[in-house]
């Protein structure tokens, strides 16, 4: 076997490593786009879609009023008697709705929320948070929330320091009456009809 000089190697080295590297280089990772931030857009003065919602099967069975939609927009409800009322979703026992706002409210001195609710004084629990999927802070608990305003109309305001909290997006608004169901009405838990953003003009 002819011996190769050592000037000979370095020469062959270097033609290797001028022709690049003989393995395949890792393909770059994909670039992750950034979570948009729930605070950008301005909020809306009452609540413009809802993210979720949930009212038990006993109480569905009997409700009559059941569209989680009715909780958009100003309040409205009206009406009078067992079935002839509109504007407002019975949330039944224990049940919720979250709704999103547009955009973030900021807290500020005073109370930062108004829940109404509708025909009676029925407590409610209410959650907020920057995701619609949490996590959601208890800002407050079981709540009467029946100042009137006419005979259907009522309302209760939240505080967003009450919970610790600086800034909110999305609003769960969750039955506190808890009486069990079957109940025998048909509007059974807490009547959600309007979030307002307090600090927002509308």
């Amino acid at each position: 076997m002819k011996r190769r000089s050592l000037g000979g190697l370095a020469l062959l080295f270097a033609a290797a490593s001028a022709c690049g590297p003989t393995e395949p280089s890792p393909s770059p990772s994909p670039s992750v786009s950034p979570t948009p931030n729930a605070c950008s857009a301005a909020p809306s003065a009452y609540a413009k879609a809802v993210v979720d919602s949930w009212i038990p099967a006993c109480s569905l069975a009997q409700n009559v009023f059941n569209d989680p939609q009715k909780a958009l927009g100003p309040e409205d409800a009206a009406g009078n008697g067992t079935v002839g009322y509109t504007g407002f979703v019975s949330l039944g026992f224990g049940g919720r709705v979250t709704v999103d706002l547009g955009g973030c409210i900021t807290d500020r001195p005073g109370p930062d929320l108004r829940i109404f609710q509708a025909v009676s004084s029925e407590p409610v629990s209410v959650y907020v948070s920057l995701s619609p999927t949490g996590p959601f802070t208890l800002v407050e608990a079981r709540k009467q929330c029946g100042e009137r305003i006419n005979a259907v109309k009522g309302y209760c305001d939240v505080d967003l320091a009450s919970g610790g909290v600086t800034q909110a997006r999305y609003v769960r608004v969750e039955d506190g009456e808890l009486y069990p169901c079957p109940g025998g009405t048909t509007s059974e838990g807490a009547d959600l009809d309007a979030v307002r953003a307090l600090g927002v003009a509308t």
